[in-house]
């Protein structure tokens, strides 16, 4: 995934924010400074409480928006992006725009294409979090990568798990649990997830 190198300095990001007042969280701005979160373009707007947290690497595009007003259960809740590792990284391509309460999860790496539409409590992790083996249920499990192409509409409620690829201008319908690989212009729907038809 390609950006062109334009990004937001430090201050302006702090002036722009401290105008926004609400829903960015501070430690945000200290993961800037360190580098680990690295703006593409203006800063994204933030319409829910939206934490930054992780070792890791965070890119976000340009014109993204996380959490939607209207989008019930706005209140109370956040959107939570997690590049949880040192070696971790999660790219968020331009004009990605989410609803509310979405939780992103990278051990490995996640990349989500541009114009990108999230939907409400939808989770994406590209690695188990406990490990299959009974006696090893405490450890982190397998890790894999995620990557979703532009244009994807992911409904309310849907789960994409690791070794998942999405292709591009594909609709995920609602409370679907997803993995494997999947092409472009098609539905898809169901636990596990399968192609219902083509668009």
């Amino acid at each position: 995934m390609e950006f062109i190198e334009n990004e937001v300095s430090p201050l302006l990001f702090l002036i722009q924010k401290f105008i926004q007042k609400k829903n960015w969280y501070w430690p945000n701005i200290i993961a800037i400074l360190k580098k680990r979160i690295v703006l593409k373009g203006q800063i994204p707007t933030c319409n829910q409480y939206t934490i930054c947290r992780g070792q890791g690497k965070l890119i976000i595009g340009k014109q993204c928006e996380f959490g939607f007003k209207m989008g019930g259960r706005h209140r109370n809740g956040s959107v939570e992006i997690q590049p949880r590792y040192e070696n971790s990284k999660i790219v968020i391509s331009d004009k990605v725009s989410t609803n509310n309460n979405v939780f992103i999860c990278a051990a490995n790496y996640i990349e989500i294409g541009k114009d990108t539409l999230i939907g409400e409590g939808v989770t994406i992790m590209d690695h188990e979090a406990h490990g299959m083996d009974p006696k090893f249920r405490r450890d982190l499990g397998e890790i894999g990568e995620v990557k979703i192409g532009n244009n994807v509409w992911i409904g309310n409620n849907v789960i994409i798990l690791k070794n998942t690829i999405i292709g591009d201008n594909t609709i995920v319908a609602a409370g679907a649990v997803v993995t494997g690989e999947f092409p472009s212009n098609v539905i898809l729907g169901g636990v596990p997830a399968k192609v219902i038809k083509d668009l």
